[in-house]
Parts: structure tokens; C-alpha cells; sequence
């Protein structure tokens, strides 16, 4: 009798178990899934299950919504790209290409060469630091694959429009999605690769090597160029997509706590960057990482200009400490960075000083996830296009001395021109306008298991980030120098304010000029926030 009871109460056990899984309805929408939450709760433990993820019970249900993996690779300039290549593509006189940093003006004369190839950067790198990398996260709708998304990122002070187009098509066909749904952006290190032409460039190798030409320091069995090691990287992750339970922690680091400065002029000192840091995770049922990314405003300017080592000042940190502890790729996207400096602890060595800034938002990341919030099934994502005109006369002024060239194109049908007509890239650019892709991408559904994720094409500042997250009810991850590199990014009502309170007119200088955030938001954010 005993026996009997016992098999009837396993069985209901069972059925109730199986009767559970009523709640994985997916719409058929072809824009949306919903489904399930997340299965287990913060605290409690994460079951393994038989869908290849290891572990645990096999006989568990996976109820993730969701696939993805992550994957890198490291794009350190070899030693024959450091020591530079000379290059034809220079009317009248070579010019010896090297391996230039972005970030810190110079105005060094380095030769002839200079009189034709104006820029702004100071002694080409020297060294190797702490190691530089193309990171890949691949996430999408378990339900519904052509909703994948490719989050790519490197340590780079920015990258022009061409750079951008170039690696997105690389990446994109490696991955099989369209090339605005792969979200390349920069880490902004000052201490990178200068993928803006403004600083001196890098040699063409560097970006593209894909047959050996020992002329040109390009050898693919020793290093690939950067568009090939990003899409190895993303044909990788691609092939190791697994289901996945998505999450997310944000916290706003305030007071004492607080990681960044204000700054821009501040002259009653009562200013506060944007303070929003915020972790994404997608992890299999048992727990185990898959990749994350991580979302905060300081500018990586730890390192001052006298550094010429290859570095990822204060990022490299937070994701070598962040890697270690989830043991997985971690991708660093800025927020709101116009008006944010680092505010990094004391130290008598700068690099050490660099290290620990990273090491604590590292930390205040992972005391975050204390918090965290599972993401409910469902991923939808749109695209707008902007035509932002060019009024600021300093880029008009270096189109025409040819420092974009090559990495920009601020020129109409520039770029079909150039593909074109041989020599085109040697001529003085007709800067105009540009054309960017800006991106609106929402995870999950429902009250506390959504977060939307917003691009914004250059560095934007804590105005501008204050008016996008008003635009929805949802938390919200705001994606900096995402998509494209277009300098700064004020409100209409910031643009000038430095020259009146602090005689400086700096921000206003590197940005397009105070049509850029109108033009955004009526060609952009306004169509975007309306579907």
C-alpha cells in the first residue's frame, strides 16, 4: 500500500511539473516573441539540463528564450606595423605609415610627408601595453534567429565611418545578419589605435591583411587585419551559440561611490556625470556565463599623452577582472561620455593608477549583480537613419587638407566615388554631411524583465543621455560611440554654454555643430520611440 502511495505522489509530481510549462506561449508576431521568464531566482541554485550546457539533472526542462556566446581576439599591431610601412598612396612625396594613438594633440612635424597628410597626433606607438582586443557578443531570440543581434566592440579611440562600414560588412557575413544589426563601437581608450585619421592613422595592414605582402608588414599566418579577426571572432561565437537565460543589474554610482567627474566647465562644482552602470548577462540553466556587457561613463583617459604604449587604460582592467571572475568574454560599451572623466584612485605608477580604476568599477559592477533582474523572452530591433550636417568649420577645414581620408567620408557617394575612380582617396574632401545608422533595441517584456538598449553615434553628454531615457518607462542602456564616431554630442541647450561660464569652447570645437542633436532626434529617436 505504502508503495502505491508513494508511485501516486511521484506522479503527481511529475504531471505538475510537466503542467508548468504552460506558460511558454510564443506570439507569432514576426517582430516579437514572448515567453517565460528566467527559472530560477537570484540565491537559488542553477540547475544543469540535458540541452548541452553540462551538468545537473537531465531530465530538467531548458526554458531559456534565448541563444549566445561570445568570443576574441587580440589586435596588438606586430612589431613590423609598429615600426611602419611605407606607403605610395601620398601625392608627391611617401609617406612612412605607423602605428599612431588617438586622443592626445601633438602638432609634432615628422617631415615632407606632413605638409600633405595633416594631423594632429604626437610621436607614433612605441610599445605594447596591456593587450588590446576585437570583442563578440552574439545574442538572439531563441524563437525567432533573424532577430540576432552582433555587439562588437574594440580598444580604439573612435573609428571613421569607412573603418565602421567595413568591419560591419565583414562581421555581418560571418554572423548572417544584416550590417546595422551589428553594433561596433569603440572603447574610446586614448591610448588605442587611431581609426579617425586625425592622429596620423595606422598602417592599411593593421585593418585589413588577408594575403601576405611582407611590403606592407601584412603576414595573415602571423596576424590577420582587423576585419578578419573580427569576423573570426563572430563566426566563433556564431558557431557556439547556446541557449541562454538573459539578465541584467544597473545601479547608479552616486557620492562617495561614484566612479567619474563632471567634466566639462563646472565652475560652482556642483555637477554629476551620468552615474548609470549597468551589466548584461546571458547565462545557460546552470548558471555558467556566456558573455556580458558592460555599460558605464568615464572617459579612459587615466594614461596621460606622454604614454605611447598600445593600452586600454582603465577598461582593460574592469574586463580582465570581469573575464576572470565569469570566465567569458565581457565587452565595454561607454554611456553618456561627453562630460565624464575617470575618477580613478591614487597611485604613484600611472598604469597601476589605470589598473585600479578598472578593478573598482569592476568590483562595483559585480556587487551590482546582488540585484539583477531576469529579462523576460522577446527581442525587437529597429533602425532609423540620420543625415547630420556638417557645420562645424575645423571638419570642414580638415576634409580639405585630407585628414579624414581614408577613414571618413563626409562627401556625397564618397565612398562609391573612391571604390571608383583610381586615386580619389589622394583628393581634398568636400565635407558636408554624414550618414549614420542609430538603433533602438528592447529586451524582454514586461514590468521589470525589459531593458531597452539605444545607440547613439558619438559621445554623447548627460543631456543628451537625460532626454533619450525620458523617451520610455523601461530601464535603459544608452550605447556610445555606437554605429559611428561623430566627435561630441550636446543638447541644443548645451551647445555653447563652456564659452559664456568658462571661456571655452572645447566640446563645440570636435563635434559637427549644434545641428546634430535636432537633426537626431526628428530623422531618429522621434521615429524610433513611436513604433
Amino acid at each position: 500500500m505504502k508503495t502505491v502511495q508513494w508511485n501516486v505522489v511521484l506522479l503527481s509530481v511529475l504531471l505538475s511539473a510537466c503542467m508548468g510549462t504552460g506558460d511558454e506561449v510564443a506570439n507569432g508576431s514576426s517582430t516579437q516573441v514572448m515567453a517565460a521568464g528566467n527559472p530560477f531566482e537570484e540565491g537559488n541554485p542553477r540547475p544543469g539540463n540535458g540541452g548541452g550546457n553540462g551538468g545537473g539533472n537531465p531530465n530538467l526542462l531548458d526554458t531559456s528564450q534565448f541563444r549566445a556566446a561570445s568570443a576574441k581576439r587580440s589586435i596588438d599591431p606586430t612589431p613590423a606595423q609598429l615600426q611602419g610601412v611605407m606607403t605610395s598612396d601620398t601625392p608627391v612625396v611617401g609617406k612612412l605609415q605607423q602605428f599612431n594613438l588617438g586622443g592626445y594633440g601633438g602638432f609634432a612635424f615628422n617631415g615632407p610627408g606632413d605638409v600633405v597628410n595633416f594631423d594632429i597626433g604626437g610621436p607614433p606607438a612605441n610599445g605594447i601595453g596591456d593587450g588590446t582586443f576585437v570583442r563578440v557578443f552574439v545574442l538572439e531570440d531563441q524563437a525567432r534567429p533573424a532577430s540576432r543581434v552582433v555587439f562588437v566592440t574594440i580598444d580604439a579611440i573612435g573609428a571613421g565611418n569607412v573603418i565602421q562600414n567595413r568591419l560591419k560588412a565583414a562581421v555581418a557575413q560571418a554572423a548572417n545578419v544584416p550590417p546595422n544589426n551589428v553594433l561596433f563601437a569603440q572603447t574610446h581608450t586614448h591610448s588605442g589605435a587611431d581609426l579617425q585619421g586625425l592622429w596620423g592613422g595606422v598602417p592599411a595592414s593593421w585593418l585589413h591583411c588577408e594575403k601576405a605582402d611582407p611590403t606592407q608588414a601584412c603576414d595573415p599566418a602571423l596576424q590577420g587585419g582587423l576585419y578578419q579577426l573580427a569576423a573570426q571572432a563572430t563566426a566563433e561565437a556564431v558557431a557556439n551559440l547556446q541557449p541562454a537565460h538573459v539578465d541584467f543589474a544597473q545601479t547608479a554610482l552616486e557620492g562617495e561611490a561614484r566612479l567619474n567627474n563632471f567634466r566639462r566647465c563646472d565652475p560652482d562644482d556642483s555637477r554629476m556625470p551620468d552615474p548609470t552602470m549597468t551589466l548584461l548577462q546571458a547565462r545557460t540553466a546552470r548558471g555558467d556565463v556566456l558573455g556580458s556587457v558592460l555599460n558605464y561613463s568615464a572617459h579612459p583617459t587615466v594614461l596621460g599623452s606622454s604614454n605611447r604604449l598600445v593600452h586600454t587604460d582603465w577598461v582593460g582592467g574592469a574586463l580582465r577582472t570581469l573575464e576572470q571572475n565569469f570566465d567569458s568574454t565581457v565587452l565595454y560599451y561607454n554611456g553618456a561620455i561627453a562630460d565624464s572623466s575617470p575618477r580613478a584612485p591614487a597611485a604613484e605608477d600611472p598604469y597601476e593608477r589605470a589598473n585600479a580604476m578598472g578593478v573598482a568599477v569592476a568590483q562595483a559592477a559585480m556587487n551590482a549583480l546582488s540585484k539583477r533582474q531576469a529579462i523576460g523572452g522577446g527581442l525587437l530591433v529597429n533602425h532609423a537613419t540620420a543625415f547630420l550636417p556638417v557645420t562645424n568649420p575645423l571638419f570642414v577645414a580638415a576634409g580639405g587638407l585630407r585628414s579624414f581620408n581614408g577613414y571618413y567620408n563626409f562627401t556625397p557617394l564618397g565612398e562609391e566615388l573612391a571604390a571608383n575612380i583610381p586615386g580619389y582617396e589622394n583628393f581634398p574632401q568636400v565635407v558636408l554631411y554624414a550618414e549614420t545608422p542609430v538603433s533602438r533595441i528592447q529586451l524582454g517584456q514586461g514590468e521589470g524583465k525589459a531593458l531597452e538598449l539605444v545607440t547613439i553615434p558619438g559621445e554623447g553628454s548627460k543631456g543628451m543621455a537625460d532626454s533619450i531615457r525620458t523617451r520610455s518607462d523601461s530601464p535603459m542602456m544608452l550605447l556610445g560611440l555606437t554605429h559611428n564616431s561623430l566627435g561630441y554630442i550636446l543638447t541644443e541647450n548645451e551647445f555653447g554654454n563652456g564659452l559664456f561660464e568658462c571661456q571655452s569652447f572645447y566640446e563645440e570645437t570636435v563635434s559637427l555643430g549644434p545641428l546634430t542633436t535636432p537633426a537626431l532626434n526628428l530623422q531618429a529617436y522621434d521615429p524610433l520611440f513611436a513604433r
